[in-house]
C-alpha cells in the first residue's frame, strides 16, 4: 500500500539529488511513492482484502499535507544503501491503521516499524569507498526546501520488477475520511 505522489512533486523531488553524485541507481520520478506497508508476493484471491484493509484505515484518517522536509539515508552510519527523502510529520496514524488491518486479516507483509521515507535511489552494490563517502557527505550538506502536497488517498499498488526496472500499477485506491 502506498500513498501516490502528484507528477509535479515526484518531477521536483526526482531533481534534488544532484546528477554529479556516483555510483547511484535513482528512482525514475514515476515510479516515485511513499510505500506504507510492503506485502510481497500476495495472491489475486486475496486483493478484496488488502483493499479492506486499505479502505478502513483511511476511514480512520482525515486528508492532510505530507510535507518532506530532510534528505538522509540508510543505514545512518557507514556506508549508504539507500538515498531517502524525510516525512515532516502526517502518515503515522495511517500507516498504524494500514498495519492493524493487514494483520487482522492475517496477510503477510513486511511488518518492521514503520519509518516513512521516500527512496530517492539506491547506492550500487559495487559503488568504491569513495563513492560511498561521495554520496554520505552529499546528503549531510544537501539542503531540502519542503515538498509540501495534500493526501487525499492511499492506493493498493501492484510491483512488477523487470530487466527495465519495477513497474508500479495502482489496482485501487481508496480516498481518506471526509471532515
Amino acid at each position: 500500500m502506498a500513498i501516490p505522489l502528484p507528477p509535479d512533486l515526484a518531477a521536483r523531488a526526482f531533481q534534488i539529488l544532484p546528477t554529479s553524485l556516483p555510483a547511484l541507481r535513482r528512482v525514475k520520478a514515476e515510479n516515485l511513492h511513499l510505500t506504507l506497508a510492503f506485502l510481497g508476493h500476495t495472491p489475486d484471491e486475496r486483493l478484496d482484502e488488502v483493499v479492506a484493509a486499505a479502505t478502513e484505515a483511511a476511514a480512520l484518517v482525515s486528508p492532510f499535507t505530507l510535507s518532506f522536509d530532510r534528505a538522509g539515508r540508510f543505514p545512518e552510519r557507514g556506508r549508504p544503501r539507500v538515498v531517502w527523502l524525510g516525512i515532516e510529520a502526517g502518515v503515522l496514524e495511517l500507516g498504524v491503521g494500514v498495519y492493524a488491518g493487514l494483520r487482522t486479516r492475517g496477510l503477510r507483509f513486511d511488518d518492521r516499524p514503520l519509518a516513512p521515507h521516500l527512496t530517492l535511489a539506491r547506492v550500487v552494490e559495487d559503488a568504491s569507498a569513495a563513492e560511498a563517502k561521495t554520496v554520505g557527505v552529499a546528503l549531510e550538506e544537501l539542503a531540502i526546501e519542503s515538498l509540501r502536497f495534500d493526501v487525499g488517498e492511499i492506493a493498493v499498488v501492484q510491483s512488477v520488477l523487470s530487466p527495465k526496472g519495477p513497474r508500479y500499477t495502482a489496482l485501487a485506491t481508496v480516498p481518506l475520511a471526509h471532515t
